[in-house]
């Protein structure tokens, strides 16, 4: 897949040559869905910024290890959650984490175009709620699928859970999505 060869490229670049531009370019290349993912936990734009850049900073510095990272995308997703929940523990003095229902809010830009132009306004705010809707871990798993384009095997290493449930979740996710359409869809 060309873009995951780029990415490779770039992390040779800066493993074996300090390559900063290669550096800024893996940068830009997570840099949204990792902020959306810390914002999910944080709930504040600055601190979403700078957990963000701390787990770019502490790429760099490790610079030398990067080709040992088998996964760079999930190794970046799981180093985020890990910062943000430290942040939550540090800064919370009640920090009663349903763990999950703080990555499950995983608050995902908009955007994404309909795939056909044709869906309606009406059809588009009923995917929209349908997902809104979902319940909290459903709603991580989808978005992350969906809107971050990870694969099922990096959600399982991310959110320690296995690829049948990611499954099941989707399952579940498709079924109220198409429920919702259900009214709308003219015979």
């Amino acid at each position: 897949m060309h873009h995951e060869l780029q990415l490779q490229y770039w992390i040779e670049q800066v493993a074996l040559f300090n390559d900063q531009v290669a550096y800024e370019k893996i940068f830009l290349h997570f840099n949204d869905g990792l902020y959306r993912l810390a914002f999910s936990f944080v709930k504040d734009e600055q601190v979403a910024e700078e957990i963000v850049s701390d787990t770019f900073i502490n790429l760099w510095r490790n610079r030398m290890r990067l080709l040992e990272i088998e996964n760079l995308k999930v190794y970046l997703y799981v180093s985020v959650k890990n910062l943000s929940i430290k942040y939550l523990s540090r800064n919370k003095s009640q920090v009663d984490f349903g763990l999950n229902e703080i990555w499950l809010e995983h608050v995902a830009g908009t955007g994404q175009t309909p795939e056909d132009l044709m869906v309606s306004k009406e059809m588009l705010r009923s995917i929209h709620d349908a997902i809104e809707d979902l319940p909290p871990k459903c709603k991580l798993i989808f978005k992350l699928v969906r809107e971050d384009g990870l694969r099922y095997k990096e959600i399982a290493q991310i959110l320690n859970i296995s690829v049948k449930t990611i499954d099941a979740q989707m399952a579940i996710a498709s079924k109220r999505i198409l429920r919702s359409l259900r009214p709308l869809i003219k015979k």
